[in-house]
């Protein structure tokens, strides 16, 4: 064999690895560009997001209290306006 069959056949072999990992890298893409893998990762990025958000909000609350018992009983005092209005709407029974 002469030099230049030793390269063309080096070239070929080289081809041919090149081919087999852009097959991988392809299969490999097609798996993580599903819609299924997608959303779970979204899912999963969510979550740790969330967690986040959540332990940051504990740590604020920890922090600074006063403001968070008052949003609380705002929104409880919204939730419960209905009631709350009946109540205060009853007329006092003769006894």
């Amino acid at each position: 064999m002469s030099l230049i069959d030793d390269e063309l056949a080096k070239a070929e072999s080289n081809s041919v690895d090149a081919r087999r990992q852009l097959a991988k890298t392809v299969v490999a893409l097609q798996s993580r560009l599903k819609p299924s893998a997608l959303a779970r990762d979204a899912v999963g990025e969510l979550k740790e997001v969330g967690g986040e958000m959540a332990r940051s909000g504990i740590e604020s609350v920890k922090r600074n209290p006063l403001p968070a018992v008052g949003v609380a009983a705002l929104l409880t005092a919204f939730f419960a306006r209905k009631p709350l209005a009946r109540l205060l709407r009853r007329q006092p029974t003769d006894a």
